[in-house]
């Protein structure tokens, strides 16, 4: 803050007052005139409803849960319930509103300062007098307050977002290692059951003294090693449900998720144009929004720091004095004028002006990362869905083992179990682009 000289303007020594004419008339007139013009900018808030002075000093009351989507949950809408169940997002939303207050507050109008004098000279000279002081706002340095209080508002604000979407990849990922996992777990059944055949037709081989006790073994070993498999399927997909309920608070027999699975072909689609891809990345950009609203902080704080140093008038002050001795009463009307002084040592602007220059690198740095994790996770992504497909339609090409047409009972159980195992790959391959899929449409702002 730079020097600041005050200079009191002092006049109006009227004569021929008594005491209940004090003035009425042209002082407040002239108060409310210096008043308007300092307030002139601000512009009051309405008081907030009863419901809502309630909402906010209360917590809302538990609802109950809307009805499940016909199909079950998509993670859509599990993001939704998950946003609102997160107390974290709420509390980074008030924080944004008490940023904005707190520099709204420095243009509220300050309490008005009344001083009573009284002087005991003589028996016959008596001083009676009192003051009042209103202090005036200054419409220079509230307009840009209010609009750094704003910036820090959407910078905060910013943070709730980024928490969203956190949320949001988090709540997307969940569900794809749900869903993964129950298909895998089908397989593994699956793959279960012809291991159990195939054991039970070698143990008819070994009573007939056809196939030998290691035979017998080495199909035990493998329903045990599947067994183990189907055991860390079912746990991780428990797992990952379970985190599903805390974050979307939604109980366990009412999480019922769509198992639909995406068309992987018109995902590609959707990211032919990459160049609008990365433009909607900027736009949707959470971290870049938080830049930007500190660039136009600090760009506000600036100007606040050059409002400072137009001089302005600090406090009207109207007083009045009274004599026992005479008739007469002296009215007096000060004005206190701010000269700043030594402006070019205010290290204010030279602060702005380096949080500018930061929050413009921070920006520029944000659009170079998404255009680097935009192309790196599209290229990722065309190359995973590729291996995919040609793994499916080589997996399809292959024909089905069919028992009336294989005779050899061991060669039709170890033909099934192979190309279920192999079919193992492919719910793998599908996993991994549903994930990157998934950091894609966060990085794009798709979430």
């Amino acid at each position: 803050m730079g020097k600041s000289v005050t200079l009191l303007l002092t006049g109006g020594r009227g004569t021929s007052f008594r005491p209940c004419s004090f003035p009425s008339l042209c002082v407040p007139g002239l108060l409310l005139a210096v008043l308007l013009g300092g307030c002139a900018t601000r512009t009051p808030a309405p008081p907030p409803a009863v419901s809502e002075r309630r909402a906010q000093s209360s917590h809302p009351p538990p609802t109950a849960l809307p009805p499940m989507p016909e199909g079950g949950y998509t993670w859509q809408h599990l993001v939704a319930h998950a946003v609102a169940a997160n107390p974290d997002h709420a509390a980074i939303l008030a924080e944004a509103h008490a940023e904005y207050l707190r520099y709204k507050s420095k243009t509220d109008l300050q309490d008005p300062r009344l001083t009573l004098d009284y002087t005991d000279r003589d028996a016959d000279d008596d001083r009676y007098g009192g003051a009042i002081r209103l202090y005036t706002p200054n419409p220079f340095v509230n307009r840009h307050l209010l609009r750094t209080g704003e910036a820090a508002r959407r910078e905060t604000e910013a943070g709730a977002e980024m928490l969203k979407r956190e949320i949001a990849l988090t709540v997307y990922e969940l569900v794809q290692e749900v869903l993964s996992e129950e298909r895998m777990l089908a397989v593994l059944r699956e793959r279960e059951r012809v291991l159990s055949d195939w054991a039970a037709h070698m143990k008819t081989r070994l009573d007939a003294h056809v196939a030998t006790q290691a035979d017998v073994l080495s199909i035990d070993l493998q329903r045990l090693r599947l067994k183990a498999s189907i055991q860390q399927r079912r746990l991780a997909a428990q797992t990952a449900r379970r985190s599903l309920q805390a974050l979307t608070q939604i109980p366990g027999g009412q999480l019922t998720l769509d198992p639909t699975p995406p068309d992987w072909q018109a995902v590609l689609d959707t990211f032919e144009d990459e160049r609008a891809l990365v433009e909607t990345a900027f736009s949707c950009s959470a971290e870049l929004a938080a830049a930007q609203a500190a660039y136009e902080k600090a760009r506000a704080t600036l100007d606040t720091a050059k409002a400072r140093q137009i001089p302005w008038f600090s406090f009207v002050q109207a007083g009045y004095t009274t004599r026992d001795s005479s008739d007469a009463n002296d009215l007096r009307l000060r004005l206190a004028l701010n000269i700043p002084l030594f402006a070019w040592m205010n290290s204010e602007t030279k602060m702005a002006t380096a949080q500018m220059d930061a929050a413009t690198l921070r920006a520029e740095g944000i659009r170079q990362r998404v255009r680097s994790e935009l192309a790196g996770r599209l290229a990722d992504l065309r190359e995973t869905i590729e291996l995919w497909g040609d793994y499916r339609a080589a997996l399809d090409s292959l024909p089905e083992p069919v028992r009336e047409a294989i005779p050899d009972a061991e060669t039709f159980y170890k033909l099934s179990d192979t190309r279920l195992s192999a079919s193992e790959y492919l719910h793998q391959t599908e996993l991994r682009c549903a994930l990157i899929y998934g950091q894609l449409l966060s990085i794009a702002g798709g979430m």
